[in-house]
């Protein structure tokens, strides 16, 4: 069986498993379709997410449609892998029983035993999560100028909505020199922006070193002469220090950019959430990070409808965003989820009423966003080339306060022909709701 088909759901995390995956296989000769040519395939792998009833319901949608091609005879194998296997095991075998084999969180080294017909078993699923190192073979599937870099695996947080303890394990950090040498790796095979992800990546070292080593990966990860950006994701607020806020200030490398996932910002509900800080906390991080960071891009996501949230705690947590205007925000409806702390809480939200608040809250983000977009015309700002759209000599870039496949777009006008993952100054001279336009200054092009 030589060619194989994958499906990655969920999160970059999750994408970074999958493209292991894929790695592990090519190494040993075995060959991959898309998905448009998955009536090709020998062997179907989904890696699945569970995070959120949402991304269940996905997983299991997906699983159904591939299960198709091996009804139909076209696919000799299917395998189901990740966080869904870890949640669930054993009930999976008896509601999927079109699935060959499942793999948890910990066991996809295993996927050349399995694929290879060597398996003894339907199901493996041992201790979550599952470190990987710089010579562990890895396909990168996003495109060749960017690459995701996971820097550790778990998470020690235990917010009381949340199950990646239980699907991804305790907090482990990857060695700082793994790491390193990993993007020096990839910088030689084409890669300018590093991303760098982790359930909680300002926790970085806390677990192998004794403390917090983010602020010294950046300091290491500037020095390699290839890399244009570097840019964090998913920082706990809690675990932001001085250190890293300066390091991040310093180097023009490091993307203007914080990911502070803050859920909610009234006391009560993130005393029920666990999470370990409080309003005050928080607008003070913010003001500090603002008057240390110049032209800094914050972005959060908020829960809407978490357990005992009231109309007024929920106009409070509106009226927060009025007063910070955030660059960027993301909304969940909150998903009851057992095995959690917070599924055992009384007066849950009627689910009317969530997707009524999360509809308000992105309205009211949409204005500020509209506002703030308009701020940036005239400005010159440096962004990377994705590639074509519609209109004539214009390119679809991204800049560098946005994050890939999550943020706004920017469409430039070239009068000179540009390549994909090119990085070039722009001048905004438009915008709208959600995007920017702008016009490439070609004498600053950098390639």
């Amino acid at each position: 069986m030589k060619n194989v088909g994958i499906i990655s759901l969920g999160c970059p995390k999750n994408l970074v498993d999958s493209e292991i995956i894929t790695g592990l296989l090519i190494k040993e000769g075995y060959n991959f379709v898309s998905e448009e040519k998955f009536d090709k395939a020998d062997v179907l792998i989904v890696n699945t997410c569970s995070f959120i009833q949402m991304a269940k319901e996905e997983s299991i949608n997906t699983i159904l449609e591939l299960g198709r091609y091996k009804k139909k005879g076209k696919c000799k194998f299917l395998i189901v892998a990740g966080c869904l296997v870890q949640q669930y095991k054993d009930r999976l075998i008896k509601q999927l029983p079109e699935v060959d084999c499942f793999i948890g969180t910990g066991e996809i080294f295993r996927i050349l035993q399995i694929v290879g017909g060597k398996a003894k078993k339907k199901l493996y699923v041992n201790l979550p999560g599952c470190l990987y190192d710089a010579k562990t073979p890895r396909y990168i599937s996003t495109p060749f100028y960017m690459a995701y870099i996971k820097i550790a695996e778990g998470c020690n947080n235990r917010c009381s909505y949340c199950l990646i303890p239980s699907l991804r394990g305790e907090y482990k950090s990857r060695p700082m020199s793994s790491i390193l040498e990993e993007a020096k790796i990839l910088s030689e095979k084409g890669v300018k922006e590093i991303n760098l992800i982790a359930q909680d990546t300002t926790f970085y070292g806390m677990d192998l070193y004794g403390e917090f080593r983010l602020s010294m990966l950046l300091k290491e990860l500037v020095k390699i002469k290839k890399i244009k950006w570097i840019r964090v994701l998913y920082s706990y607020p809690s675990h932001i220090n001085v250190e890293l806020v300066n390091t991040m200030a310093r180097y023009k490398k490091i993307c203007n950019y914080i990911d502070l996932p803050l859920q909610h910002i009234n006391n009560k509900i993130l005393f029920l959430m666990n999470r370990h800080y409080n309003k005050k906390d928080i607008v003070n991080l913010i003001c500090y990070l603002r008057s240390k960071i110049p032209n800094l891009s914050l972005r959060t996501v908020f829960i809407n409808g978490f357990p005992r949230e009231t109309k007024e705690e929920f106009n409070e947590l509106l009226d927060f965003i009025k007063k910070i205007k955030f660059e960027k925000v993301g909304s969940f409806i909150y998903s009851r989820e057992k095995g959690t702390k917070a599924f055992l809480l009384k007066s849950q939200v009627p689910e009317k009423d969530k997707k009524y608040r999360q509809k308000r809250l992105m309205t009211l983000q949409q204005k500020i966003i509209y506002e703030k977009n308009k701020e940036e015309l005239g400005k010159i700002k440096e962004a990377v080339i994705e590639g074509k759209c519609g209109r004539k000599k214009y390119l679809k870039a991204r800049l560098q306060e946005d994050a890939f496949q999550i943020d706004r777009s920017v469409y430039v006008y070239s009068k000179e022909a540009k390549k994909i993952g090119d990085f070039v100054q722009v001048k905004i001279t438009g915008s709208d709701v959600y995007d920017l336009e702008g016009i490439c200054i070609e004498k600053n092009s950098v390639h």
